[in-house]
């Protein structure tokens, strides 16, 4: 009984040591594998809070990204809460974005990517969104890139990483829009159209349309389409920050030569609709 006892003893000796060999020589195999496809580019976002928006607002804004090593084929979207649209350039297509210079991030520089939020009347509080962004490198099990030296195995890997930043929002300021254009000049005699531009505030006016108030005698007016009033010529909304016009048909074959000031009805939609008055002086030569 001794010796049975001495040999099986033996036996459990032997299989421990087989399965703690197994053990080792899995943890050494698989080690290589799990370190080489780790991502060792140190990529991350720089940018934490973007610029401000106003509520109604739409606007282009930046996020800044570094990394450690260079990365290609970048490729960047967006989540943002419900009610915040998001859009793309597109150059790209409209379903991501890139970066500035290219889709590629060379390790130790920086470059940003632009994405275009436009955010409701509603939303008065600052919000967060979530960037995920996707990429390749060529680093191996020793963190180095194949053009930095040996130690990897060359092949192209793909990562991906992800970054919240957080969108201020702070009340606007300033008129809802500016008009442009104060005064019209015309022919005696005439019957032509003429621009009155009119430049946005901080955010959008959807909507956006003018007619003329009453007139003097021997004056009349048309707009586009033989329509009521007039609306913008580019789009329905004036864009925050940019210019655009309305276009009125001045028939002055009745109206002597001289200088007219003329009402303007300007109405539009912003966090509710809006009607407010305007001048316009005519000139007639």
């Amino acid at each position: 009984m001794p010796v049975i006892a001495g040999r099986s003893g033996r036996w459990r000796g032997a299989a421990l040591g087989a399965s703690v060999g197994a053990l080792l020589v899995c943890s050494l195999l698989g080690a290589p594998a799990a370190g080489a496809d780790a991502d060792k580019t140190g990529v991350r976002a720089v940018t934490t809070q973007t610029a401000a928006v106003v509520p109604g607002q739409s606007a282009w804004l930046a996020v800044v990204w570094t990394a450690d090593q260079t990365v290609t084929d970048w490729s960047t979207t967006v989540t943002a809460p419900a009610g915040v649209t998001v859009s793309y350039p597109t150059t790209r297509g409209g379903s991501d974005t890139s970066l500035y210079g290219s889709a590629t991030l060379v390790g130790s520089t920086r470059d940003f990517t632009a994405v275009k939020l436009a955010v409701p009347y509603t939303q008065t509080q600052s919000f967060s969104v979530t960037l995920v962004s996707t990429y390749t490198g060529t680093c191996g099990d020793n963190g180095q890139c194949k053009e930095q030296g040996g130690g990897n195995d060359d092949k192209v890997r793909e990562h991906s990483t992800s970054a919240t930043v957080t969108v201020p929002v702070q009340p606007a300021v300033g008129p809802a829009f500016t008009q442009v254009t104060s005064t019209v000049s015309v022919a005696a005699g005439s019957n032509t159209y003429q621009d009155i531009a009119f430049t946005g505030g901080q955010a959008d006016l959807a909507d956006l349309t003018v007619r003329l108030g009453t007139l003097p005698a021997g004056l009349a007016v048309g707009y586009p389409g033989n329509a009521s009033e007039s609306r913008l010529a580019r789009s329905g909304s004036l864009v925050g920050g940019t210019t655009d016009h309305v276009a009125v048909r001045f028939d002055t074959t009745g109206l002597a030569p001289g200088t007219y000031p003329l009402p303007l009805v300007i109405s539009y939609t912003a966090a509710a609709p809006q009607t407010v008055s305007g001048t316009v002086t005519l000139v007639v030569r």
